[in-house]
């Protein structure tokens, strides 16, 4: 019997010759769970999700995409479980990639008596084809984030698991928050392993010599970035625009969440839009048109329409003054992304402090609530099974495990059996910020994705104006509210 876990990471790509061995095993792999050959296979190094090579949403990775390690035939007869790696916290470093591999695969097999083996994939495409594809029921359970849930429940393509979960020994352990971030309308239908709430990261060493606080509104963000310019060698800020990317959207949301605690709020059986059309504006005002395509930017334009990719290294490698992110950054110091491990590790433990992300008139101290979801495939046949994968990956045995490997997953634990990672004051706010997130709500996100992301670049590129943008947008959402 195989049982297929897909759990996503947001990672890097890096095009592979389509003869190269590594290039061949993916493309069988994923032909086998009914993904198709269309995707586009790569290298994965990862997002500064946690750790060594992590994820991106903000998450993480490790070694390539496609990489099958551990698990296979039990000599039994049988074959193992093939998991698709979560996206936290698998380091670039060889040994310790197998080490934290192996976290997963012994409590899985201790279990079940099954094997596991683990492969990763990115959010963005992964999620595509589990739209399309998880109706044969390959994967068996899925990875994803937030706005992923409620796609997936829509679609009928993941099952309730409150029964199973509530049996746990150790599921009255959870965050309340987080264990409400993964229900829908009565049912649970995933675990968390990991959460966190979207902060400013900056450099302390910069803000000290310039005699800079961090900033708590948006106009004192652009004040002091301007500062920054004229006064350093340091590229203020980056953001991310690119199309399609998870963490655009998430960054987005965070400044949304400062003047509404829901974008669309509940209005019986519906769902009603929750926000006016000049707060859209004033978002996309203070944080893409002043940030990227003024007269006076405090981003670099060369780098419009980058993701994690470029904002998260380009932080650890000493670029970046100031970026929104998540604590997966706060171990990353080697990878084939770092320039000098030493180096980031002088900006990420000496010279990096945390804050609220500010805010712009009319809001308040909030932000995007992070919980990742793990989830069955209701169309598996191998049900069971796919239920344990997510037990075992989500018990805080194995995130206990893994705080060595990927210590910014664990630096808000979703359980109370976690302990904390942080050990410097600087990096601390990151807990306060962690209760000030407000979770999605569970609609059809992926109409509202698509509204936006044309929408910000145009801002970011200098081709609409924020608040025509504010204004189409709000029109746009608006239109969506019987659909989701």
């Amino acid at each position: 019997m195989e049982i297929y876990i897909l759990i996503l990471h947001d990672c890097q790509w890096e095009a592979m010759p389509d003869s190269s061995p590594d290039s061949l095993r993916r493309r069988k792999l994923v032909q086998s769970i009914g993904l198709g050959a269309g995707i586009a296979l790569a290298g994965c190094s990862g997002d500064g999700g946690d750790g060594g090579s992590l994820e991106g949403d903000g998450d993480g990775g490790g070694d390539s995409l496609g990489t099958e390690t551990g698990g296979g035939d039990d000599g039994d007869g049988g074959s193992g479980a093939d998991v698709l790696h979560w996206d936290a916290g698998l380091p670039s470093d060889e040994e310790d990639l197998d080490t934290a591999i192996s976290n997963i695969q012994n409590f899985f097999e201790e279990r079940t008596g099954e094997q596991v083996q683990i492969t990763d994939y990115t959010y963005e495409d992964m999620r595509s084809a589990y739209l399309t594809g998880a109706r044969s029921g390959d994967p068996d359970s899925v990875e994803g984030v937030l706005s992923h849930l409620t796609e997936y429940i829509e679609a009928d393509l993941i099952e309730p698991i409150g029964d199973e979960a509530e049996a746990l020994e150790w599921y009255d352990g959870y965050v309340d928050s987080t264990i409400e971030a993964m229900s829908y309308q009565g049912e649970l239908y995933a675990l968390p392993y990991t959460g966190n709430g979207r902060a400013m990261i900056y450099r302390r060493d910069v803000f000290e010599e310039l005699g800079q606080d961090p900033p708590e509104t948006a106009d004192e963000f652009l004040e002091v970035g301007r500062l920054i310019k004229s006064e350093t060698d340091l590229t203020p800020f980056h953001n991310c625009t690119k199309d399609g990317g998870v963490r655009a959207f998430q960054e987005w949301m965070s400044h949304v969440y400062q003047h509404t605690e829901n974008l669309y709020a509940t209005d019986g059986d519906g769902w009603t839009l929750n926000v006016d059309a000049d707060t859209l504006g004033l978002v996309f005002d203070k944080y893409y048109h002043q940030v990227w395509a003024s007269d006076d930017p405090i981003a670099d334009p060369d780098q419009l329409g980058t993701g994690w990719q470029v904002n998260d290294p380009g932080y650890i490698n000493g670029n970046f003054a100031m970026i929104e992110c998540g604590p997966w950054i706060r171990g990353w110091t080697s990878g084939p992304e770092i320039d000098d491990s030493d180096a980031a590790s002088e900006v990420l433990d000496e010279n990096t402090a945390v804050a609220h992300l500010p805010y712009a008139e009319g809001g308040e101290r909030a932000t995007y609530l992070e919980v990742k979801p793990v989830m069955v495939n209701a169309n598996s046949e191998n049900g069971d099974l796919g239920f344990e994968a997510v037990a075992s990956r989500c018990s805080p045995t194995v995130m206990e495990q893994q705080q060595s490997h990927s210590p910014g997953n664990y630096v808000t634990p979703v359980h109370e059996d976690v302990e904390t990672t942080l050990e410097s004051e600087n990096w601390m706010p990151f807990t306060d910020v962690f209760e000030t997130g407000r979770a999605l709500a569970k609609i059809s996100w992926g109409p509202v994705r698509q509204e936006f992301y044309p929408l910000m670049q145009e801002v970011a590129y200098g081709e609409t104006d924020p608040y025509d943008a504010g204004s189409t947008l709000h029109s746009n959402l608006k239109s969506l509210e019987g659909d989701l």
